[in-house]
């Protein structure tokens, strides 16, 4: 058997050990939708950061006098 062969098939073998561990699945599908849902909220917060800032932008235009 060639060493790469063996060394693959521990992998393997090592990685899908891993995917049955107790709870290893639901872990990972909770992690993922828990970064989704982190993601959206970061984004929401930003776009909502840069509308503030442009009607700030907009506000500030309007009070200082034009020369």
């Amino acid at each position: 058997m060639k060493i790469s062969t063996l060394i693959l098939a521990g992998l393997m073998t090592l990685t899908s050990a891993a995917a049955f561990a107790e709870g290893g699945s639901e872990r990972s599908r909770q992690f993922y939708a828990n970064f989704n849902f982190m993601q959206k909220q970061a984004q929401e917060k930003a776009e909502q950061t840069a509308s503030s800032d442009v009607k700030h932008l907009k506000a500030d235009d309007t009070q200082q006098p034009k020369s």
